[in-house]
């Protein structure tokens, strides 16, 4: 199966997916760059104001060919990670790619059998005052239903594939928008799918998403997913800056869900302040064992 047959099942806007289309070609190729992990990207999809590039839709992606599920067989377990923002350097598709290898070392050294693949997002999108920042936010939310059209496709060929995602830092708003897509999705509830486990690591989204302050994602949550886990230090430095000083607002990956509001009921989040300290980039190479030890434990945190 290659990408260049890819069916269309999603269709909406804003990142929100509304039903099931009919069976019918779709668009894109196996375009992207093949690497040492299976990566199913967009990159390129966005201009630097966010918007979507001639030749693209809002649910079209194209893989590096080795996907399992879209251009290669089906799998047991499939772990999905989706990278963070683009802060510095001058790759960031590069860096993308180290953060993939780094998931799956990580994961694999930790005891996980299951697969990881990449999932490749314009993370360096926009410019200016804030450093792309706003630009790359919502770059990452309109991701969320290309991610679902991923998942109706996997589900669609691959019914009895374990589904995970993980992500780091902005690539929770890319996460979290995915599973609001998918919570509106006729087809996908109707044949009674889920992502059985999310992780979040550092997550740059508001600390109130999770819970009933914010009813469309704390639904997502508690409907899309059989557990999530939430990975936060109190000493991140680099989300105290973002939302300090850009948003005038907390992130999740830094003080856990806010005070006083009640999470998802399946929600679970680790202080891991001690383990992480102030190192944004940290989460992977001090987290595997916690990662997976949860990933084997689901039933217990659902």
């Amino acid at each position: 199966m290659t990408n260049v047959n890819r069916r269309r099942f999603l269709k909406g806007a804003g990142g929100t997916a509304v039903g099931l289309t009919a069976l019918g070609a779709g668009a894109g190729s196996a375009s992207a760059q093949r690497y040492g992990i299976p990566i199913v990207s967009t990159r390129g999809h966005f201009n630097d104001d966010g918007n979507l590039v001639s030749g693209e839709t809002q649910t079209s992606y194209d893989t590096t060919g080795d996907v399992p599920g879209v251009d290669t067989g089906c799998v047991n377990d499939l772990t999905v990670f989706i990278h963070g923002w683009h802060k510095k350097g001058d790759n960031p598709e590069q860096d993308a790619r180290d953060k993939f290898l780094s998931a799956k070392n990580n994961l694999e050294a930790a005891g996980y059998n299951g697969t990881v693949i990449g999932y490749s997002w314009d993370n360096d999108a926009g410019g200016g005052a804030d450093y792309g920042w706003g630009t790359a936010k919502d770059v990452a939310q309109q991701n969320g239903v290309k991610l679902a059209q991923f998942a109706v496709y996997l589900k669609y060929y691959c019914p009895n594939t374990t589904l995970r995602f993980a992500c780091h830092s902005l690539g929770a708003q890319v996460m979290l928008s995915c599973l609001r897509s998918l919570d509106v999705t006729d087809w996908w509830n109707n044949n009674g799918h889920e992502v059985y486990s999310t992780h979040l690591l550092g997550a740059a989204t508001d600390n109130e998403k999770p819970t009933t302050e914010s009813m469309t994602t704390y639904n997502a949550i508690t409907n899309q997913t059989a557990a999530t886990f939430n990975y936060h230090s109190h000493d991140d430095s680099v989300l105290s800056w973002v939302y300090n000083t850009i948003e005038f607002d907390q992130a999740l990956g830094e003080t856990g869900y806010e005070s006083g509001n009640t999470p998802a009921p399946n929600y679970n989040e680790f202080d891991v302040t001690s383990q992480v300290g102030s190192d944004h980039s940290g989460y992977l190479d001090n987290l595997g064992d916690d990662m997976v030890y949860h990933m084997n434990n689901v039933p217990y945190y659902d």
